[in-house]
């Protein structure tokens, strides 16, 4: 299932499930936000459960089987900031949602409760994050030319990578995007896992 962000004509933000296969809009769920949606995820398994991040600092969980007007199950406010990137991590019964936001936090979710499980303080302003798709990796970078990678488990730090390293070392510019090479990360403690996309 393909997910779009849409906008109406009267500025009533929504979020369009079109088919992918007949490229129409399959349902329509009104966000109930005053701001905009930053980001976007859902479940794999079961395909009912939609996460939206908010420019508000709110995330939104949404259960694509109710109707629009009670299809809202779960807003979260824990944020204080604009939400960079929620994360569902798949695999564990419940799911486990992980969200960052500008202000410097990570927090962990559990889908069933209201209050986060876990935060992390980054001590940075976040403009990205990334979750390893097969190994317990976070990584965030921020525009400040820094990026930090994390342990999903214990929320250790594992290291951080500056715009340089020593004299000669590889520097890097503003960190906007970045991405784990989806099979390398034999070790937790591998930081060379790790591509920069700088847009």
């Amino acid at each position: 299932v393909c997910v779009c962000v849409c906008v109406y004509a009267c500025m009533h933000a929504c979020v369009c499930l079109p088919m992918c296969v007949m490229f129409v809009c399959s349902q329509d769920i009104p966000t109930g936000a005053d701001t905009c949606v930053t980001s976007l995820t859902s479940d794999i398994a079961g395909r009912s459960l939609l996460i939206a991040g908010c420019g508000d600092g709110s995330i939104r969980l949404y259960d694509r089987r109710l109707t629009q007007t009670n299809c809202l199950v779960r807003l979260l406010r824990e944020h204080t900031a604009y939400v960079v990137k929620v994360y569902l991590q798949p695999g564990a019964s419940q799911g486990k949602i992980i969200s960052s936001s500008v202000g410097g936090d990570v927090r962990y979710w559990d889908p069933r409760f209201q209050d986060s499980t876990a935060k992390i303080k980054t001590g940075m302003r976040i403009s990205c994050m990334d979750v390893h798709h097969t190994a317990p990796l976070l990584a965030v970078g921020s525009r400040d030319q820094v990026a930090k990678i994390y342990h999903i488990d214990s929320q250790e730090g594992l290291g951080t990578i500056k715009w340089h390293d020593g004299f000669m070392g590889q520097r890097i510019s503003s960190v906007n995007s970045l991405a784990f090479h989806p099979y390398k990360a034999s070790s937790a403690h591998q930081l060379r896992s790790i591509y920069f996309i700088i847009l």
